[in-house]
């Protein structure tokens, strides 16, 4: 399995859920390689109608070390490709340079075609994955937002005879185009998050941003570092999800404006935990969220802000069976036996969605943090 195929599955993974087939295939340059035409890169994509107007000196002339930016626009077309400090704004972190012209055969020869996305996955494969994982020394989240990637020179610049490709590292959008960043990859958080209020579509084993009023999985309640919690090594997934439970599900009645309205809105709150290596890349980052679960696994298609009006598959939420108060303990310094707290015993009409005597964020037979009904 390829380091990008690995990639892919431990981030499905790491959302503990069933939802469709994996995408097949590998791809070493992450989502980009599911959406760009053949014959193009992240930073080139091909453009039948319009030239490519970069400068290649800049491009030529970039290193392992280098952080470079460059101007998309509406038509395709990239511009003014340009070197700069890597904690200013940029789309590429360069971690090594190849001279495809030294390859040892005449496959990139003078007349030679620039290779397609399946190729670039190769020679990514190839040329890329070791150099960089040197380069960030070992520092690269598996499920996390940077993806190894190549990227070549315009087409133009190809004909001319340029057989540079650059291998780095690239935040990838939902179409799978470069998006900036800053920073050193290797010193940052690297975890895939969102931020609060947003909204978020699983598409297989891809999360993307997308308006709430469009179809989505969840709307992210909070944004959490873990970090904070356990400042030490890496948290077991029972120790995260003992804590999320208790954050997250307090994050969804904040939210919702209380314990009430989050068991009527019929959602569960969800949230994402980090692996091992993950932490060990430096990531601490995770969501809370609020979710709804299919019967037979999966989540369901939430349209609308779910503070306001909202549907679940199409359909108003339904009006959840009424419930007994919350159980409630006396303080033991109460003499008059005042109302405590919630006691800790699970309320037994819980939240459709959840499973009675266990955490609020579970449904019985999944892990905690996973979506309601979703397969194990």
């Amino acid at each position: 399995m390829s380091l990008s195929e690995a990639k892919i599955h431990r981030r499905a993974r790491s959302l503990t859920i069933a939802l469709f087939a994996a995408l097949c295939g590998g791809v070493s340059a992450a989502a980009f390689t599911f959406v760009a035409p053949e014959g193009s890169s992240p930073l080139v994509p091909m453009d039948e109608k319009q030239g490519q107007h970069v400068d290649n000196s800049t491009f030529t002339q970039a290193s392992n070390g280098d952080c470079v930016n460059w101007k998309p626009s509406a038509d395709g077309v990239n511009k003014d490709f340009t070197t700069v400090s890597c904690d200013q704004p940029h789309r590429f972190e360069v971690s090594s340079r190849e001279d495809l012209g030294q390859y040892p055969t005449s496959e990139f020869g003078p007349d030679a075609k620039q290779p397609d996305l399946r190729r670039q996955e190769e020679l990514t494969a190839e040329l890329c994955n070791g150099p960089t994982m040197q380069y960030l020394e070992g520092k690269l989240d598996p499920e996390g937002r940077y993806s190894i990637s190549p990227i070549l020179p315009p087409q133009s610049a190809w004909a001319d005879g340029d057989r540079t490709m650059l291998c780095g590292v690239m935040v990838p959008d939902s179409t799978g185009r470069t998006t900036e960043t800053t920073g050193f990859a290797a010193e940052q958080d690297q975890a895939r998050y969102f931020e609060k209020d947003h909204c978020v579509r699983a598409d297989g084993d891809l999360t993307n941003e997308v308006p709430c009023e469009e179809k989505h999985s969840w709307q992210v309640t909070s944004v959490v570092n873990l970090g904070e919690k356990f400042p030490g090594p890496w948290p077991s997934i029972k120790d995260q999800n003992e804590f999320l439970n208790k954050v997250c599900t307090k994050a969804a009645q904040d939210y919702l404006g209380g314990d009430d309205a989050l068991y009527n809105s019929t959602l569960t709150p969800f949230w994402n935990t980090l692996q091992r290596q993950s932490w060990d890349a430096g990531s601490r980052t995770v969501n809370c969220a609020l979710t709804f679960g299919r019967p037979g696994g999966g989540f369901a298609a939430i349209k609308g802000d779910v503070r306001q009006e909202f549907t679940i598959d199409g359909k108003r939420p339904a009006t959840p069976p009424k419930r007994n108060p919350l159980r409630r303990s006396p303080r033991p310094s109460d003499a008059r036996g005042a109302e405590a707290g919630p006691n800790t015993e699970a309320n037994p009409n819980a939240a459709p969605g959840t499973n009675a005597g266990t955490n609020p964020g579970t449904n019985a037979g999944t892990n905690p943090g996973a979506a309601p009904g979703a397969a194990q």
